[in-house]
């Protein structure tokens, strides 16, 4: 069956299966538990990055097109972890 779009509908729960799956990804790579992508708002109590930094970083990652690039950037944002 299609909506009105023409696409054909994916049934909820397979969309939160593979939301789910994403967000448990995400976390991993950055090892942050998946709670941090559920808060409504920031923990003034917590020391990790909030969700918002944590989207930003990987939106600006995201446009940098040369490899050289990301390789220099990720290099980095390790030494900042490091530190």
């Amino acid at each position: 069956m299609t909506d009105a779009g023409g696409f054909v509908a994916l049934d909820a729960a397979s969309r939160l299966s593979e939301q789910e799956q994403l967000l448990r990804q995400l976390a991993e790579m950055l090892h942050l538990p998946v709670s941090v992508f559920r808060r409504r708002r920031p923990d003034p109590t917590a020391d990790g990055p909030t969700a918002g930094e944590c989207a930003a970083i990987l939106a600006a990652f995201s446009r940098i097109r040369d490899p050289d690039a990301r390789r220099r950037c990720l290099a980095m944002v390790e030494r900042c972890a490091d530190a």
